[in-house]
Parts: C-alpha cells; structure tokens; sequence
C-alpha cells in the first residue's frame, strides 16, 4: 500500500529530456530532491527556474518544484540522500548496436565514492536509463560492490524502473502511466521503490514487479513490438499503392484496428520510425537474440521496411527530376526538438543526388537548430517563414503529421505527403 506519510531524500542523475520532467514529479510532490547534471549551464538555468527547452508542462513543473529541489553538478551530498535515480542517455555503439553503459557507470562510480566515504550503507540504487539485458547482473551490480565493498540486498539493493513515456507528453505519461514496470533486486527494495513513484502517479496504473533480468527484458520488448506495428503499417501502405492508387489505406487501417487485438495506435502509414529510443531498442532486441544464437527474422524485418519505406520517398524526389526540395518538419514528430533519426535528417543523409538543395523549415526554431548540429551539408538552406519556404521549392515533403499544413498554399508544387494530411477529410 502506498503510504503518503512516507518521505525521503532522493538524488537524481540526469537531467536530460526525460530526466529533468520526471525530477521535478517528484519535486513538486514534496519529494526532497538533489537533481545532479554535469551540464553547468543547465544546471546555472535550473536554478533561475528557466525551462531549458520545449515540453508540455516542464514549464510548470520546475516553478512547482522549486521549493523541493536542489541542482547542483557535485555529488558531494549523494550520501544524504536514501536512493538515487540514474536516468542518463544510453546511445547505441554506432559499430556494435549495443547499448553504451558508459554514462550509467560513470555515474554509479560517482555516487559509489560518496557512500565510501561517508561509510553510508543500505542505500537504494534505481536505473532508470534503457540498457541491454543482462547488464545489470553482469556490470553494474559488480561495479557498485567492487568500489563500495557492500553486498546487494544486505548493504545496498537495485531496482529498474525504465520509462515507457513520449517526447512531447513526458509529464503526462509519467504521472499518467499505462503501467509501471518495477525489476528488483528483492521485494523489499522492490516495496520502497514503488511507494516512491506512487507518490507522483495519478491514475491507477498496474505495478509490475519482476526480476531485474525479466524487466531488461521487458523494456525492449515493448518498443520492439510498436515497431512491428509501426513496420506492418507502412508495409501495408506501400502495397496498396502497387496495386491500385484509388485504395485509401487509412480507411484500411481504421477497420481493422479496431479488432480490441490489434488496436488502432500505432496503426497508420506513415514514415519510418525515428527517434532515439525505437531504432535503438530494434537493434537491442536483434543482438540480443544473436548472442543466444537466434536469429530476430521479423524484428530484422522492421528495419528493412523502415528502410524501404525511406528509400520509396527519396525515389519519389528523384523522379520529379526537380532540384529545389522542402522538408516541412526536422523533428522525428510533431511537437518535439528531437532529431535524431528524424526523416529529413534520413533523407538527406541517404540521397546521392548531389545536385537536390533542400530548404528545411520547423515550427520549432530548437529544431532547427539541432538539425544544423547533426547534419553538416552545404546544400541546405533553413527557413523560418512557411511561405517563403513553398515559394522558393520545387518539392515539398510534409514529414510530420501536422494539420496545420492544412492551411498553407501549394500551388503549382510537386507534393509528398505520407500521411495524407492533404487528401485525408
């Protein structure tokens, strides 16, 4: 039962995109938090209450946590707190497509210290962060014992509790879960972490409490299956378009989803899926399965329609034989700044055509701004006036799902649509 008597201190590590909203949860519950970045200017932000970047709530959220919350770059006060959350990124090796544990490890070996030195036993270490399974039996229990010399579920004791939230509705989905997923290292640390994060839930999301091993598991599992729901969907699009143009595969869509089965989220053409998390967790699922000596045919599948279906657009740009190409849209989806594997920055990073100039424009001048970050092309042009974008293109590729589009002009413009927001009522 959650007891709502009960407090205690936390520190938290990273405070990322998905780090900072789930601090200052609890914060703004009355949760005591030391929220630790070694970013000095974030951190420098933070303490003028300055939201760093766009997210729903976030705003909100740091003003109502003020009161509970401390940042600071030093661990120097880790061992005056009872647990500390680690979620800091875990990016994929670009030559192995296995999780980097690195940041994780830096960060248990931070905190490891401070215990040392303040001899502060039975404290409660919860990881946050999306790793491989079998990473945390394998590295990062042994890591924490082998600097502190405490033994797991006597002196200290580890619980994985990954998120399952989306850029652009983080808050929500941390305080509005479909379920939480607890891995423990035993019940009792199991029991202290759920009474802690029932303090932020609103709802009355499910806990499920597993081993740390099942919950590894588990978290990849899920984004892997909405892969495969996300693949099948452009799959299905791009065959109804070989056999006749007059086939709406929305209506398609919108049928069968609703069988309680299969169900409509997640099931529409569209683009290929980008982000951080889903290509990552596609290539953790696919080793995972190698390193048992398994083959993931349809995980692996996923990834070659997703390729495809990026691949079907750039031959819709070449056989326009235009030159002047619009990407409306930089981010991976609509209402986020996050790039990475984003459909403009696949496109340009894929098309050989040397002689195409794109113009780039997004509603999010954070957006932009990232792109120019990760793409490096002297063919790019960015914009931030809709019109003047159409009115300089040949091409326009609308690659988020934004209704505003809508109301924008195209005449006399070659047009891809891959949501059909233009035709679709």
């Amino acid at each position: 039962m959650y007891n709502k008597q009960y407090k205690m201190r936390i520190s938290f590590i990273g405070l990322g995109k998905l780090g900072l909203p789930l601090a200052t949860c609890f914060a703004k519950n009355k949760i005591n938090v030391l929220a630790i970045d070694k970013n000095e200017s974030l951190i420098n932000k933070l303490k003028k209450n300055i939201c760093p970047w766009i997210e729903n709530s976030l705003d909100q959220n740091i003003n109502k946590a003020s009161k509970y919350v401390e940042y600071t770059s030093q661990y120097s006060k880790v061992a005056e707190t009872e647990a500390t959350i680690i979620l800091v990124n875990t990016p994929s090796d670009k030559n192995t497509k296995y999780f980097s544990n690195q940041f994780i490890k830096d960060s248990l070996e931070n905190v490891c210290i401070e215990l040392k030195k303040a001899k502060k036993k039975n404290h409660l270490f919860i990881l946050s962060s999306t790793v491989m399974p079998l990473s945390i039996n394998e590295e990062l229990i042994p890591l924490i014992e082998k600097i502190t010399n405490f033994k797991l579920n006597e002196e200290f004791g580890f619980v994985y509790i990954p998120d399952f939230v989306a850029i652009g509705e983080i808050i929500n989905g941390f305080e509005n879960p479909d379920f939480v997923l607890i891995g423990q290292s035993n019940s009792n640390y199991g029991g202290i972490a759920e009474n802690l994060y029932r303090s932020i839930i609103k709802n009355n999301a499910k806990i499920n409490r597993m081993n740390l091993l099942e919950a590894e598991v588990a978290k990849i599992s899920l984004n892997t299956y909405i892969t495969t729901k996300i693949s099948f969907s452009n799959f299905l699009g791009l065959l109804c378009k070989k056999i006749d143009s007059s086939i709406n595969i929305d209506k398609i869509t919108n049928c069968i989803g609703q069988d309680k089965r299969i169900g409509n989220k997640y099931l529409k053409a569209g683009i290929s899926y980008g982000g951080t998390c889903f290509p990552r967790d596609t290539q953790a699922m696919i080793k995972l399965a190698e390193k048992f000596k398994l083959k993931a045919h349809q995980i692996i599948a996923n990834e070659t329609i997703n390729e495809e279906s990026d691949e079907e657009i750039i031959k819709l740009i070449n056989k326009t034989g235009k030159t002047k190409v619009a990407i409306l849209g930089l981010s991976f989806k609509n209402n986020t700044s996050v790039v990475e594997e984003s459909l403009a920055f696949k496109i340009i990073s894929k098309v050989k055509n040397k002689k195409l100039k794109f113009n780039c424009y997004d509603v999010l001048g954070e957006a932009i701004q990232n792109f120019q970050k990760v793409i490096k092309n002297n063919n790019i042009k960015y914009y931030t006036d809709t019109q003047t974008i159409i009115d300089d293109s040949e091409v326009i590729i609308l690659s988020n799902n934004n209704l505003e589009y809508k109301k924008l002009i195209f005449k006399d413009k070659t047009i891809i649509d891959p949501w059909r927001i233009l035709t679709n009522e």
